[in-house]
């Protein structure tokens, strides 16, 4: 099933999300499979010049909320209190014109 997850930081969080950073980058390269999550889509929300980061956004692909919950718990970002809110919604995937490319 798939699911959207939206996060949004702190206004003071932008610190500690950079120095969260690498931890992150590190635990999302094995945390979602040993919680039987994969990846689809991610990448930090940002201000419309691109400049800041402001939150995070995931398209996951999960047995359940559960496992994505308790995949975010030990995220070294949600652990950095970088997240003000974080939101997991169920998505049915209708279109994708995504090619691959960034």
């Amino acid at each position: 099933m798939h699911f959207v997850v939206h996060a949004l930081d702190k206004p003071d969080a932008l610190p500690r999300r950079l120095g969260a950073l690498a931890a992150h980058r590190a635990y999302l390269d094995t945390a979602p499979a040993e919680h039987g999550v994969r990846v689809l889509l991610s990448g930090p929300l940002t201000s419309d010049d691109g400049e800041k980061m402001t939150g995070s956004f995931f398209l996951l692909d999960a047995p359940s909320r559960e496992a994505i919950e308790t995949m975010f718990e030990g995220d070294p970002i949600a652990k950095a209190d970088v997240w003000e809110t974080r939101t997991v919604t169920a998505f049915a995937l209708r279109q994708n014109n995504m090619d691959g490319t960034e």
